[in-house]
């Protein structure tokens, strides 16, 4: 068996420290391993949007670290480390577009993000009525509504579970998705879930009202 350094807690005020003099220390000189600046950074980060928690290390490398670069313990540095992943001659195959102006005002979302939800006018007549785009709860949520939000999730939640009380009442009749079927996937072999075809032409009728 082998014995591995067990980290002794040390209990001071609110923080608890770890003592790691008895850990092995890594080899930084490899490319596979982080600084031990960025470490000391990532252990000593606060997560202030939520309160909940906070992490230091016992020994001085915070302090070091601001004695050398004099940054702040808020943020995470640029790696210092001499190896470089630029690769000589190389082509960019893609790189991702800047945020909307807005992206702060709807939850830092890209344009493509804020796209996936968005409903055109005329565009609700030719959805089926159980696209995830009609959810009450989720259009709440993107108006700003946080509360309201939160009630209609509540009340979706509860209608699912009283549907499936419903169904399990019924003896032999079980659920059958109408878009898909489960089946064997010709291009993997492995059991999945298959296209049954319909969908695009568009027949709703006899859609279950799930919102």
């Amino acid at each position: 068996m082998r014995n591995t350094p067990k980290r002794m807690p040390i209990n001071s005020g609110t923080t608890t420290f770890f003592n790691r003099a008895a850990e092995p220390k890594p080899n930084t000189d490899s490319p596979v391993h982080t600084p031990k600046k960025v470490l000391a950074k990532l252990n000593s980060l606060k997560m202030s949007s939520f309160r909940s928690m906070s992490m230091s290390l016992a020994d001085n490398n915070t302090s070091e670290d601001n004695e050398d670069g004099g940054e702040s313990s808020e943020g995470i540095p640029k790696c210092d480390s001499t190896y470089s992943i630029d690769i000589q001659h190389s082509t960019t195959l893609w790189e991702a577009n800047p945020r909307p102006e807005n992206s702060g005002d709807f939850y830092q979302f890209t344009s493509f993000a804020m796209s996936l939800n968005e409903i055109e006018p005329g565009m609700e007549k030719k959805l089926c009525p159980t696209d995830c785009r009609l959810r009450p709860d989720m259009r709440k949520l993107e108006s700003g509504d946080l509360d309201a939000a939160a009630s209609e999730k509540v009340r979706l939640e509860e209608k699912q579970r009283e549907a499936r009380k419903a169904r399990k009442g019924k003896k032999g009749q079980e659920w059958t998705p109408r878009w898909f079927c489960h089946g064997e996937n010709p291009y993997t072999g492995n059991d999945d879930w298959l296209y049954a075809g319909g969908y695009w032409d568009r027949n709703f009728s006899g859609s279950p009202d799930i919102f």
